[in-house]
């Protein structure tokens, strides 16, 4: 049997492995409220736009990877699209600050 499921969109999947959002989406302007996992690794891939994550800026191209315990802040400064994967994925593994 698989492990896979699917989720709300064809390009979404998670397994026990991983989760991953293979287009999120986020507006120039956003601002995503700080965050972090206290068990997955969150590995995530800029691929249109420009954001800045912890006040360091990422273009289209490059990554950045947090680990458990980590704090993610991100402040989209054009239109971004990001290839995101969680590793484990864990259910309610997100915790706001």
């Amino acid at each position: 049997s698989s492990r896979r499921r699917h989720t709300r969109y064809w390009r979404d999947w998670s397994s026990d492995v991983c989760s991953s959002d293979l287009h999120a989406f986020n507006s120039q302007g956003d601002v995503s409220a700080k965050h972090f996992h206290k068990i997955a690794t969150e590995i995530n891939l800029i691929t249109a736009g420009k954001v800045l994550v912890n006040g360091e800026l990422f273009n289209a191209g490059e990554g950045f990877v947090f680990a458990p315990g980590e704090t993610c802040e991100c402040v989209y400064l054009e239109d971004t699209y990001t290839l995101v994967i969680k590793t484990p994925s864990v259910r309610g593994d997100k915790y706001y600050v």
